[in-house]
């Protein structure tokens, strides 16, 4: 797809843009901030995923999940959210009758693998899986309620935010019939369950092992295994941000914004600084002005209808904005502690993107990480 240099109004503080990207550039982090130095280790369903650790080996994550989230015991297929046997297992957490018993919805599930990860938002379950098909039906089950929606090829990770977890509420239940012989635990389960989804709601990171955001090694001068070390400590370093800005903002949205703060901490975590070419190369936006059709940025504007005028101020924004956090990472040097890395995001997402891509943004990131850094000291 081959776009002419597009038409954007700048001064030093502002980028103008058409009043349809105006909507899609809003900054969500910083109408929405709400939460204050949170902790997943706090959270209650980390202390079940640590009993999970205990229980289970690695190697059974196939079975905890259909433990967990009854959906993986029921096949891809469409519609299949609407069948009566789904709602009465999934929705209502009722036991999957026997006779219904069927064949694994994956093809390889002996190669999933779970883990508790120690990230900058606290403890995390993660959960890798190394076959790309199983990962697309993973993809399909927790998003799409079983039903085979297509996966960008570019997708290799999603934060699962948000899933019921029908063993921590049938523990509850267990608990709270013991201590409450005589009650009725529908009623518990309305008034003070239902009410409160720390008590039965996960998090959970899905990693794939493929390429990040399908580009292969060649393209980026790298060897098949020096990537494939690489592209995971990316995906997983960049879910790890999105955990971050969901609890400390309340908000971790399918947008370019967070995209490009979310993939900023992942190469500079996993290579040690911010690769620019590597980010243009993820976007699709490596032959600027010319964008790479089917390329990862697609994947964020699914409910955006842009013109091609507006698409083409778009790119020449994402291009602008990689610019300035290359700048902003130049003059930073290496993420030396956790606080530095927070000040980091923190400014990213403060400032909005417009702001980032107009000529004075490395100077506007570098004044927010400054606020944000003193308010550590």
């Amino acid at each position: 797809m081959i776009l002419s240099p597009p038409s954007i109004v700048s001064n030093k503080d502002v980028v103008h843009v058409s009043d349809e990207l105006n909507g899609y550039f809003l900054n969500k982090f910083r109408s929405r901030e709400t939460l204050e130095n949170h902790s997943l280790a706090n959270e209650l369903y980390i202390k079940s995923w640590e009993g999970y650790a205990a229980t289970f080996q690695p190697e059974e994550a196939f079975d905890l999940l259909k433990m967990c989230y009854p959906q993986f015991n029921f096949p891809i297929q469409e519609g299949i959210n609407k069948t009566q046997a789904y709602i009465d297992v999934v929705l209502k957490g009722k036991p999957f009758p026997e006779v219904d018993r069927i064949a694994p919805i994956l093809g390889k599930p002996e190669q999933l693998r779970f883990s508790i990860y120690e990230s900058i938002a606290g403890k995390v379950p993660v959960l890798t899986i190394t076959d790309d098909e199983d990962f697309v039906k993973v993809i399909q089950c927790l998003l799409y309620k079983n039903n085979p929606v297509a996966v960008p090829r570019s997708m290799g990770a999603m934060l699962a935010n948000g899933v019921n977890n029908w063993d921590r509420i049938k523990s509850l239940k267990a608990k709270w019939v013991r201590n409450n012989p005589s009650e009725t635990w529908s009623k518990e389960f309305s008034q003070n369950v239902l009410p409160n989804p720390t008590l039965y709601k996960d998090k959970l990171i899905i990693l794939s092992t493929k390429s990040y955001s399908a580009v292969i090694a060649s393209c980026l001068g790298l060897t098949e295994r020096e990537w494939a070390d690489l592209s995971y400590k990316i995906r997983l370093e960049h879910e790890c941000v999105h955990l971050y800005t969901l609890n400390r903002y309340g908000c971790a949205s399918n947008n370019l914004h967070d995209e490009l703060v979310a993939d900023y901490i992942g190469i500079a975590k996993a290579t040690g600084d911010y690769r620019k070419e590597w980010m243009l190369t993820f976007m699709g936006l490596e032959e600027y002005p010319t964008y790479r059709k089917g390329a990862r940025l697609e994947n964020y504007l699914k409910d955006a209808s842009l013109t091609s005028g507006s698409f083409g101020q778009l790119i020449s924004v994402i291009k602008r904005a990689i610019d300035s956090i290359s700048e902003f990472d130049m003059a930073l040097g290496i993420i030396h502690s956790e606080r530095d890395q927070l000040s980091r995001i923190d400014a990213l997402c403060t400032v909005d993107l417009l702001d980032i891509s107009s000529h004075c943004g490395k100077k506007l990131l570098i004044e927010e990480y400054s606020t944000s850094m003193s308010k550590y000291l």
